[in-house]
């Protein structure tokens, strides 16, 4: 036997064993990319996508004047100025070409997704509770929104901002450096110039402060928040300022009254609460509810008996299970500003507005599954936790979430479950014209196309669009007399626009009514003086009245209004050629058109100008 006095000297060798490597996280990414390569190659959409290049043309120019004017202007209603620089930036490296769009927007998932992973392990030391969280960030059906649709980018940047901030905030309390904390604000205020829904930041600070480092309520909890505080209420201010905002929030005070308002905010808690349980017939858009006889659906006035309910299992409960608070303020903190306390948008809830906050949902399921696992639940004694279940669950959830990114394939499969899921509103209106519209560019379904404009027009009178598209169709159709009333209703509805009033200057010059053509030429040029195609049209009826001169003049108004427009290019040079002894200059026209692609043209060449 050893003397215990020489022991204390023997120092036993031990082998530190080694870390395996924890290969969940990459196997988590690979993953989530497999599920959604297949979005890569969708459509960019005619729900807002197509707004920031058409209506922004400082979008497709990325010069100094342009970033001065991204951080100055509102976007699809919204002040959104990094997300804009991201969309030029891709726009000037690839165009339009939608795969280069989708990969940006599943980059800042994946980058999420890591962000979230490093988060959830300060919450929680349970690596089930830790990899469960990702893996319902990363391929819940909720999630599917704010990564394939190409408009929520804001989403995904003010997401990935904000979690950077959380994590530097985590750093600064565990380190006291101020640094942490300076570039804590950094991240702030980069995820607020992404996204309004940031000014939540300091509230989601303070839950992490009480419940994750039990910081008592007082001075020392509100003092560095101060500032935090102060960018939250500068660019709430930004965001209300914007007059459609206001246009919505009148809205929601002139349809639905104050007792409304309070069912449809308890509906907009519990749809959340159900949807992540339940993540079936989900929607890309769900509009306010139609009242019938002066109430809302029954399910609205059912939903604060089910909140009450739920919060309070949460009272009875917290003290034995700690992670229901920091979960369900978190998620509460995230969530706030998205409640439509006073409605600044005509869509109720939507998955993207979840996108962070259910974060604190997923914390408090996996918590509950590891409670299980543990046996801590005596009503549950009986019942023994199986991975077999949660392995068979992540299955249906990665399936759902595989059939539910098919939704934003194009417009047709967008507008369709639009449809489906909603109330016929005004606001679905646009669905139906928006399906319209594809059926007769992608599918050639004239028909078909009318018969939606035709419900779109049913929902919503004073669509404009709807009018001339369905002017548009009957043209095509031969139906001239349908097509006039319509192109005459569009123009009655909205008299900003020269197409209605050209296209009808068309439909005469075809018919031979040359003078007519004229004077619907010159009312729409009182709306746009460049509108290239009414100065072509007004070119060709003055050369048709025997004025080839002045012709000769507004076709060259139009091409320098539009100088990749081939038909007014082509039309000069016949003009040219044929009216104003000017070969060498039709024959430049001609081989223009042709570079540019106007059909056609090779047989003109061959033949004048060889």
């Amino acid at each position: 036997m050893l003397d215990r006095r020489m022991s204390k000297n023997i120092k036993t060798k031990t082998h530190p064993q080694k870390k395996s490597k924890d290969y969940f996280l990459p196997f988590l990414l690979l993953l989530t990319f497999i599920v959604f390569v297949k979005s890569l190659s969708f459509d960019l959409l005619n729900f807002d996508d197509n707004e920031y290049f058409q209506n922004y043309p400082e979008v497709l120019s990325l010069q100094f004047s342009s970033l001065q004017k991204y951080f100055s202007s509102y976007y699809v209603l919204m002040y959104q100025p990094l997300p804009i620089l991201s969309f030029a930036l891709t726009y000037s490296f690839f165009k339009l070409d939608p795969t280069a769009h989708h990969v940006i927007n599943l980059g800042f998932h994946l980058l999420n997704i890591y962000l979230i992973y490093q988060l959830v392990k300060t919450f929680s030391d349970n690596v089930f509770v830790i990899r469960s969280v990702a893996f319902l960030f990363a391929l819940h059906p909720l999630a599917v929104e704010a990564v394939v649709w190409f408009s929520c980018r804001s989403s995904g940047m003010y997401v990935c901002f904000y979690l950077l901030g959380l994590l530097s905030y985590i750093r600064y309390r565990k380190t006291d450096h101020k640094n942490a904390l300076y570039l804590c604000g950094l991240f702030f205020i980069l995820s607020l110039l992404c996204k309004a829904h940031a000014v939540t930041f300091p509230l989601t600070l303070i839950v992490m402060d009480i419940f994750l480092f039990k910081i008592a309520i007082g001075k020392r909890l509100i003092l560095n928040k101060l500032p935090f505080l102060g960018l939250s209420l500068l660019f709430g201010i930004i965001t209300l300022l914007n007059k459609d905002t206001a246009n919505n929030i009148s809205f929601g005070s002139v349809n639905y009254s104050l007792i409304d308002h309070f069912f449809l905010l308890n509906y907009e808690l519990i749809w959340y609460f159900i949807k992540i349980i339940v993540p079936f017939n989900l929607s890309p858009i769900v509009v306010y509810p139609l009242k019938l006889n002066g109430y809302l659906p029954y399910e609205y006035y059912l939903s604060p008996l089910l909140l009450i309910s739920l919060f309070i299992w949460l009272y009875c409960n917290y003290r034995k299970h700690s992670y229901l608070l920091l979960g369900m303020f978190f998620f509460l903190a995230a969530l706030s500003v998205s409640l439509q306390i006073l409605p600044s948008r005509q869509v109720i809830v939507a998955d993207r507005y979840g996108y962070l906050a259910n974060v604190g949902l997923f914390f408090i399921i996996a918590s509950g599954l590891a409670d299980w696992k543990e046996q801590k639940f005596k009503w549950l004694r009986h019942f023994k936790f199986n991975m077999l279940y949660v392995r068979l669950l992540a299955i249906v959830l990665v399936f759902l979430s595989w059939r539910q990114i098919d939704t934003w394939q194009n417009n047709e499969t967008l507008a369709t479950r639009i449809i489906d899921a909603n109330p016929p509103t005004d606001y679905i209106g646009r669905a139906y014209g928006i399906r319209a519209n594809f059926k007769k560019e992608k599918n050639n379904d004239a028909l078909g196309a009318l018969a939606d404009y035709k419900i779109a027009l049913q929902l919503d009178t004073n669509d404009w669009i709807a009018y001339y598209q369905s002017g548009v169709l009957y043209k095509g159709l031969g139906d001239e007399n349908e097509a006039i009333k319509y192109y005459e209703k569009a123009y009655r509805k909205n008299k900003v626009s020269p197409f209605p009033l050209t296209d009808l200057g068309v439909l005469y010059f075809e018919n031979k009514n040359h003078a007519k053509a004229l004077w619907y030429a010159d009312s729409a040029l009182k709306i746009d003086p460049l509108f290239h195609k009414a100065l072509n049209l007004k070119a060709v009826a003055l050369l048709n009245m025997g004025n080839a001169v002045d012709a000769e003049i507004y076709f060259t108004k139009a091409i320098e209004s539009q100088p990749d427009y081939t038909e007014a290019i082509k039309n000069r040079g016949i003009v040219r050629l044929n009216n104003l002894n000017n070969k060498s200059g039709a024959c430049l026209d001609f081989r223009k058109a042709a570079e540019l692609g106007e059909p056609g043209m090779d047989q003109i060449l061959n033949e004048y100008c060889k």
